[in-house]
């Protein structure tokens, strides 16, 4: 009986052991992972609010630096510096020291530049930092690594490329206490055929970006700037990212990783789209693991004391309940003695076994309690997921939106200085961002480039799409060459770097603002509307020649008109005549026209929102398919 008894202990033990230690692990590990959950959720909230500052801070006025020093070898005093043309040693320096003060004025004006670079295609440097002036015309003197020089002289036209940093006792030849620690460089090719080929590099002081930093600091936190080709520009601390690769991959998994240095880590990053870097934030958990350790010490201590509290309630209660079934069983060999023995008839006790199996299904039905819990905390943790991963989408969105409306000139009357035009345009992108574009800028003082264009995507590949062709095109207007050539280099760089398949329909027209010729070429657009003074705005059939970035090879057509003080240009693209009403009925260019005749001696700006107007209620509730883009000058002669 004894022997039955220990057997009983036993079976009834061991699963309640087994129990026991199951749910201390379950409860460990629900609190590591709870804990370490919660501690990434205040993080990711830290990081909201720093990347919304950087990407509302940095790209915009990184972007407007860059804008303000593009058209700086276009000055005389820059190209007779690049091309090294001088009658004698007094022109030579006259025309040095005009170049320094040129150079001087532009990074005053531009925020974040602390100085400008031009290098020749054979390697040699001149231009002006805050402190010193570089006319460094020997390719031997150029302080910068040969490495880093063959990256700026190679990058490709229409692009920008960063390198950095570099050193600022480098660039000087010097250090004191004035000195910059460093600078970063942004560089991007220039060809003209007065000059023939050269890079221009603007240079960012790395304090503009400690100043930024420093109200990000904290003790766990270290910022990083990459490039996309995983090169690092920028970081805080002491200390640069000894595997860029390995931080950058890890960035937004929601694990906790360990670092080059053995310390445990988790990182968060952003992609900036323009300039295109990579900004991470590297967050040093070694503090909170500390922690999740003591806590989970604490649970199995706890745990523990529990345990051996029910073994002894246990125990005791087997006592007493063995005590009393010994009393029974005397009670019954007593009994059996008085009586008559019952022949054939064994005693079996099946109590134990009631036990045993009702301790059986209480086990299995905590394992499915377990299961279900389990179960619901993977359901909510992919809710939580889903909503993090919709409001990320939402956030970029926006910032993509400011950053496509800031490439567009949105101040307006643009040239408060020029009474000879006045000029309005609107984009109304059919989504958060959008592919349409226009712009227009002076190439000189005589001449004013109009543009306006349709990108063949929606969306965020539209949008990049349409920064990459706004830029091309912009840079070979500035070129002060035709339309119909503006319009082929173009076409020739896009298809040398299309690998989407995109294209780009474009209407380019310079007006000479002393003469009110206006030559112009098609790629693919709509025709132009015109109103001569005292009449009616009429569509003109210009010849259209292929879409930009569609085929090689293709040849565009000029065209001219004579604009006379008071004529008005209207430019637009088919997401006018194509806005579709609920019942399927397009707006037309009929009613484009009508709508322009209604307010045809208005200002630009009050001919483009009768436009607007006409077309909403024309729409009506419809969806809007496609982007709305409009342009309009009215010339006012010389």
């Amino acid at each position: 009986m004894k022997k039955q008894l220990k057997s009983l202990r036993l079976q009834i033990l061991l699963p309640m052991l087994v129990m026991a230690l199951f749910i201390v692990t379950v409860l460990s590990t629900l609190y590591s992972r709870s804990f370490t959950e919660m501690i990434l959720q205040q993080e990711q909230e830290v990081n909201a609010a720093g990347f919304e500052t950087i990407s509302s801070t940095v790209p915009p006025s990184i972007t407007t630096a860059i804008d303000s020093v593009r058209d700086v070898i276009t000055d005389q005093r820059v190209i007779s510096c690049i091309r090294l043309h001088f009658a004698s040693d007094a022109e030579m320096y006259n025309t040095k020291a005009a170049c320094v003060d040129y150079l001087r004025e532009k990074i005053t004006h531009a925020d974040w530049a602390n100085g400008l670079f031009i290098m020749r295609k054979d390697g040699s440097l001149f231009g002006t930092l805050p402190d010193g002036n570089y006319f460094h015309d020997d390719p031997e003197d150029n302080p910068l690594p040969e490495e880093m020089k063959k990256r700026i002289l190679d990058v490709p036209l229409g692009q920008t490329v960063w390198v950095g940093p570099v050193s600022g006792a480098d660039m000087y030849g010097f250090e004191n206490k004035n000195t910059p620690r460093g600078y970063l460089i942004a560089a991007w090719k220039a060809v003209d055929v007065r000059f023939g080929e050269c890079c221009v590099m603007m240079l960012i002081d790395q304090a503009a970006f400690d100043r930024l930093f420093s109200a990000l600091k904290d003790r766990k936190s270290t910022w990083h700037i990459f490039t996309m080709e995983r090169e690092e520009l920028y970081h805080t601390g002491s200390d640069a990212c000894g595997n860029p690769e390995q931080l950058i991959s890890e960035s937004n998994s929601g694990n906790i990783f360990s670092d080059e240095s053995g310390r445990s880590v988790s990182a968060f990053s952003m992609a900036m789209p323009s300039p295109r870097w990579m900004l991470v934030r590297e967050v040093s958990m070694e503090e909170s693991e500390r922690v999740i350790r003591r806590v989970r010490i604490t649970v199995v201590i706890l745990s523990l004391i529990m345990l051996l509290t029910a073994l002894a309630v246990y125990e005791l209660w087997l006592r007493r309940f063995m005590r009393q079934y010994r009393k029974l069983i005397n009670g019954i060999t007593h009994m059996g003695q008085e009586l008559e023995p019952l022949a054939g008839v064994p005693f079996f006790t099946t109590e134990f076994e009631i036990i045993k199996q009702e301790i059986n299904r209480t086990s299995l039905a905590l394992n499915d309690q377990m299961n279900t819990i389990r179960r619901m905390e993977r359901e909510q943790m992919e809710l939580e997921n889903q909503k993090r991963e919709q409001q990320l989408i939402l956030r970029e969105l926006s910032t993509a939106r400011q950053i496509q409306e800031s490439m567009l000139p949105h101040i307006f009357p643009p040239f408060p200085d020029r009474h000879e035009v006045d000029l309005y345009a609107s984009m109304d992108p059919a989504r958060v961002v959008g592919g349409d574009f226009y712009d227009f800028f002076f190439i000189d003082e005589d001449h004013l480039c109009l543009i306006i264009a349709d990108v063949s995507g929606k969306g965020i590949p539209g949008a990049m799409f349409m920064m990459l062709s706004k830029r091309i095109l912009e840079d070979f207007a500035r070129q002060a060459r035709s339309p119909s050539e503006i319009l082929s280099r173009t076409n020739e760089t896009l298809c040398n770097n299309n690998q989407a398949v995109m294209f780009v329909t474009v209407w380019l027209g310079i007006l000479e603002i002393s003469s009110g010729k206006l030559t112009a070429a098609n790629g693919g657009h709509e025709s132009p509307a015109i109103r001569r003074k005292d009449s009616c705005f009429a569509l003109y059939k210009d010849q259209h020649g292929f879409v930009l970035g569609g085929l090689k090879k293709v040849q565009y057509i000029d065209y001219e008109l004579r604009l006379s003080p008071g004529d008005k240009l209207f430019v637009y693209t088919d997401g006018v005549p194509e806005a579709t009403a609920a019942d399927g009925k397009m707006f037309g260019k009929d009613r484009m026209i009508s709508a322009l005749n209604s307010c045809a001696d208005g200002s630009p700006e009050a001919i483009l929102r009768s436009v607007r107007s006409a077309v909403n209620t024309f729409v009506g509730d419809a969806e809007q398919f496609d982007d709305l883009t409009m342009l309009c000058v009215e010339y006012h002669g010389s």
